[in-house]
């Protein structure tokens, strides 16, 4: 094809494969039970119980229990669908960025390990904001309990995302040369 060229070809591979990847995780999580979504829901559990210092308990096919807190994190509690687009974001910033050369794809891939590390971050201070606000007396029904998990999400992405554009907007100091 004319005006197509090796690297415009190799530009959209990786975010083709990355939007393959994201469309993929996001099919299996309609099927995955609790038990499988252990790998986003433990280190959750595990920092909540960690901060409130309260005991928690595995419902195998049900979720985690808190009983002192009132609360069962399950499935629908895993953070997957902020996992998949913060993924996106992370890897379309870097790989946006046409001065990374050949290090915009490893850039991308550790965006995979950043936006699976917000996952766990964001999704800790949402279910905290949760409980935080029940011990205030404030117990929202399903609708704002929605609306401040999503707006929470939202919160964590534009950050994270504003970040990640700076910091790779930013050019590294010339190097001096020695004479």
């Amino acid at each position: 094809m004319p005006g197509l060229t090796t690297s415009r070809v190799h530009s959209f591979v990786l975010p083709a494969l990355l939007l393959c990847g994201a469309f993929l995780l996001k099919w299996w999580y309609r099927t995955a039970t609790v038990d499988e979504l252990g790998f986003v829901l433990r280190p959750v559990v595990s920092a909540i119980g960690g901060i409130t210092g309260e005991e928690w308990t595995f419902l195998r096919g049900e979720g985690y229990i808190f009983p002192g807190l009132g609360i069962l994190i399950d499935r629908s509690c895993s953070g997957i669908n902020f996992l998949v687009i913060t993924t996106a974001t992370f890897a379309f910033l870097v790989l946006k960025r046409s001065d990374g050369g050949c290090a915009r794809p490893l850039l991308a891939m550790i965006s995979v390990a950043g936006a699976y590390g917000l996952t766990i971050l964001a999704n800790t201070g949402r279910i905290l904001s949760m409980v935080m606000t029940d011990r205030l007396g404030l117990h929202m029904g399903p609708t704002a309990h929605e609306a401040l998990g999503a707006f929470f999400f939202l919160v964590a992405l534009l950050l994270a995302s504003l970040v990640l554009d700076r910091t790779l907007a930013l050019k590294p100091p010339p190097h001096a040369h020695s004479t």
